[in-house]
C-alpha cells in the first residue's frame, strides 16, 4: 500500500479513472489520466500521448472530479 498523500491521491485517480491536472515546477500544465506510478515517476495518458513525469518536477496535482448539479 502507498505511504504518502501524493501516492494515495495518484493511486485513487488511477483506480477511478479520474482526470488530473498536474502542474510542474517550471509552470507547465499537463492534463490526463494516471496510467501508473511508482516511487519516482507518474505515467500520464493525455490527448497528445503518454508522458512519463518525474515526481520531483511536480508542484501541484488537481483532481478533476465531476461537478454535482
Amino acid at each position: 500500500m502507498t505511504e504518502n498523500l501524493q501516492d494515495k491521491i495518484l493511486e485513487d485517480a488511477k483506480e477511478k479513472g479520474i482526470e488530473v491536472v498536474i502542474y510542474l515546477t517550471r509552470g507547465n500544465r499537463m492534463v490526463g489520466k494516471v496510467l501508473d506510478q511508482d516511487k519516482y515517476t507518474v505515467l500520464l495518458k493525455s490527448d497528445s500521448g503518454t508522458n512519463l513525469i518525474y515526481k520531483h518536477a511536480i508542484s501541484t496535482v488537481v483532481i478533476e472530479e465531476a461537478s454535482e448539479s
